[in-house]
Parts: structure tokens; sequence; C-alpha cells
């Protein structure tokens, strides 16, 4: 059940905002017009908690395979299929964002249902194979792993790591320290079972923000997202929030990132 917390005229952009809030403490967020370019998202908070790169192993995972559409890869099977005008999934630092669009209203309405079913009902719980061709297993050929491999690339390059480790300082004690994208090295210290615990614990709609834009019927809309939502209990948000700690001494930092003839990464 949703109910209408806010609302407001959005006059510099032709709109219409309201906020909704469903009893399972999922919140909805619409900006309402006339575009046909309709856009939606599920946005989960994810703060990482070490560099293990969960945030980014589950974002990669939940796509591959859901509870309605159990086909092996539905992320490229939309890519090739659908009229989209955008199609994607991305691990911020401190969330992570599953995003359509389309100016065709059954595409659009096709892509929410594939999506919202991949992100609260994946098939990671009952396939393992997920985890390991997405995460990282030992094979005939050594490490590895789609995500691995993809942070691997990433901490090759100098300013990647550079980066990381003036992150590393600047915000030590809270999850911003952390690469959510993870480090090859902790990425090789994962196990199946922290997928499923780190999905379990935050892609519950309590922590989610469901974005609605352009064109929408918002009560047709509604109804999709309660064959979903209604699924859920509501639970209490947990997430804290963390400050930074202030740092008084000067810092220096030290650090090597492999190459491809090393094979190996160093810090």
């Amino acid at each position: 059940m949703l109910k209408n917390i806010y609302e407001r005229p959005l006059e510099d952009i032709n709109s219409k905002g309201f906020i909704y809030a469903h009893e399972c403490g999922a919140k909805i967020a619409i900006i309402e017009n006339d575009d046909e370019n309709r856009v939606f998202s599920v946005t989960i908070k994810t703060m990482p908690q070490n560099d293990k790169g969960l945030c980014h192993i589950t974002e990669h995972c939940v796509l591959c395979g859901s509870e309605k559409y159990r086909v092996k890869d539905p992320f490229n099977e939309l890519d090739k299929g659908s009229i989209h005008t955008y199609l994607n999934a991305v691990t911020f630092a401190d969330k992570t964002m599953y995003p359509i669009a389309s100016t065709n209203e059954k595409d659009f309405e096709n892509l929410m249902r594939v999506y919202l079913d991949a992100v609260f009902f994946p098939l990671i719980y009952e396939n393992e194979a997920v985890y390991l061709q997405e995460g990282f297993h030992i094979g005939e050929n050594g490490a590895n792993g789609i995500v691995y491999n993809e942070m691997k690339g990433v901490f090759s390059q100098p300013d990647s790591l550079l980066e990381y480790k003036i992150r590393q300082k600047l915000f030590e004690g809270t999850p911003y320290e952390f690469d959510s994208g993870g480090v090859p090295q902790e990425i090789a210290k994962t196990k199946y079972e922290d997928l499923t615990q780190f999905h379990r614990e935050n892609y519950h709609p309590s922590n989610a923000i469901l974005y609605l834009y352009g064109k929408v019927d918002k009560e047709k809309y509604f109804k999709i997202f309660e064959e979903y939502l209604s699924r859920f209990e509501y639970i209490e948000n947990n997430t804290k929030n963390h400050e930074r700690k202030k740092k008084e001494e000067k810092s220096f930092i030290n650090g090597e990132y492999y190459t491809s003839d090393t094979h190996e990464a160093n810090y």
C-alpha cells in the first residue's frame, strides 16, 4: 500500500514531483511530465564494509537470471532485443543503481518488470555458478571472474591506485575508505556465502528508492510495484551514517601497482 507523503510543482522543468512511501519501507520518487522518454530505476544503498567488492559483485550477479526471468543473461538479452534508450547497472561509492529508459511504453513496462524481479528475486540463492562466473573462481588458467578481471584492469592504472590510497587516508573509519568495486586481492577472498548474505542484508525495499520520470501512468506502475513490494514485510533501516575522522598530521602514501608482466597486484 502506497501513501503520498510529498508533492510539489517543479516549474523550472515543467514537471510535478511526488514522493510515496510503501508499507514495506520502500520510497518511490516521481517526476511527472510530458517527456515520452520514460525513465525508471531501482537504487539500493550499499555501503562497503571492506574491499571485497561485494557491492560490485552483487550488481553483476543479480542481472544473471531471476525468479520470473530464468535466462542465463537477461541483461544482454534486453540489450539486444529491447528498443530502450538506456540500459545499465552502476556501482557507486555508497549506492548501486539499476536504471532503464525507453520511449515505447510497452517496452518500458517490460524492462521495469525484468529489473524489479532481478533486483529483489535473483537466482543467486539457487545457483552458485553465477557467483563463480561474475565474482571469482580458480580455474585451469588460474584466478578468474568478470569482476575480478575488471578490477585488475582498474588497479593496473597508477591514477586509480593513487585515488584509492588517498581515499583510504581521507575517509579512514568510514565506508568511503573502501573501494566499492573491489580490490583484486580482496575479491579473491570472497565466497559464495558472502554474496548471498550481502544481498539478503541490503537488497530489501526499505533500503531502496524506486524512481520514475516522464509521461507515466502512476496508477498503472504502482500496480506493478505492488506485485513485488507486497512480498516484503517492513523492517527498520539500520544503515548508519558515518563521519570522517579529522586528520591533524601529514600523511605519506606509498604503493605499487601491477603490470601485465607481473600477473599479481602488490600494494
